[in-house]
């Protein structure tokens, strides 16, 4: 769903500014002062010259933060090279996270190489920088969204409420970007777990299969998804977890379409322990839903009282009595 490609691999571009940041020790070279040039400290720090980086780097430390104003100016009005430098800059202040707004419009910049060191710096900076470059998935430049999908799948866990938030929006292709990049997380995300949960109550069917190929690549624990699944569609507060009812069946169905998964498995059990309540919309899906939803429809109905077979559509007649012919 969101393609990288477009800007420089990870790989390349954390040595550099892991190098880049030793090499204040490596090449310990004079600075010299920074002068009239507000780029100075930009165009050493692009430098492909080790001794040039060194000096950028040393200049930087002796101004600080004070640095990050020029450092700006560059970034927007520089040349490639020293926008290059610029963000590197940035991204090695003492308080990178003051030039938030700076690197947030880096990930516009003509440059992929800008973009893609502008996402790092901002996952560097992780939950300060979130909310803002959440806010860049619903962007309507694709190299935009790319780069921010990428600083945010750098923050790992510090992006997860931000993340959650987008799962609100009314855009379902906002919705579906912040599940996939919550799901491509694992582990670190589970505490998105009930949000995406709630984020399955929708009509759109592309999306709910985004939703819970997240979840269960997250691979949350089934007792969680259970209780959780149980609630949907009711009040979270007053709500008694053992008194599962008719409001959840609807997206619980639609979750039949997807046997033999985890997060199907769940489903096909809460709605079989839903009983009686669960049988409208069961019956709704008979002849709506796909292949694999009617059939397990059925198979729940049945369950619910052996009698309702008579009720079904003939086709769901003999695909019944033949499992039972088999098994």
């Amino acid at each position: 769903m969101l393609d990288f490609r477009h800007i420089l691999p990870a790989r390349k571009l954390l040595p550099l500014i892991a190098f880049l940041a030793l090499g204040l020790y490596v090449f310990p070279a004079d600075a010299g002062p920074a002068g009239p040039n507000p780029s100075f400290i930009a165009e050493k720090l692009a430098s492909h010259n080790a001794e040039e980086r060194s000096c950028g780097l040393a200049a930087l430390q002796s101004a600080g933060q004070d640095a990050m104003p020029d450092l700006l100016r560059t970034l927007s009005a520089g040349s490639v090279s020293e926008r290059r430098g610029s963000v590197i800059g940035l991204a090695l202040l003492p308080v990178p996270g003051l030039a938030v707004d700076g690197l947030l419009s880096a990930l516009a910049d003509e440059d992929a190489t800008v973009r893609s060191l502008a996402a790092h710096a901002l996952g560097r900076i992780g939950a300060p920088a979130a909310p803002a470059v959440a806010e860049k998935l619903a962007d309507a430049d694709n190299r935009i969204r790319v780069a921010a999908a990428l600083s945010l799948s750098k923050m790992g866990s510090a992006a997860v409420p931000a993340l959650v938030r987008l799962l609100q929006r009314e855009d379902p292709m906002v919705r579906a970007k912040a599940a996939w990049l919550l799901g491509a997380m694992g582990q670190d995300a589970l505490a998105a777990v009930p949000a995406l949960i709630r984020a399955l109550e929708t009509e759109d069917i592309r999306l709910v299969h985004v939703i819970a190929e997240a979840i269960d690549t997250i691979g949350p624990d089934p007792v969680l998804v259970y209780i959780e699944l149980t609630l949907l569609g009711r009040d979270r507060i007053n709500c008694p977890v053992t008194r599962i009812g008719a409001t959840a069946a609807p997206t619980l169905v639609k979750l039949l379409a997807r046997p033999g998964t985890p997060l199907g498995n769940v489903a096909l059990y809460t709605l079989a322990r839903m009983g009686p309540v669960a049988e409208p919309a069961l019956r709704a899906i008979l002849s709506t839903g796909t292949e694999g939803q009617r059939a397990a429809a059925a198979l729940l109905l049945t369950g619910i009282d052996p009698k309702l077979v008579h009720t079904l559509p003939e086709d769901l007649r003999r695909t019944l009595a033949g499992a039972m012919n088999t098994n």
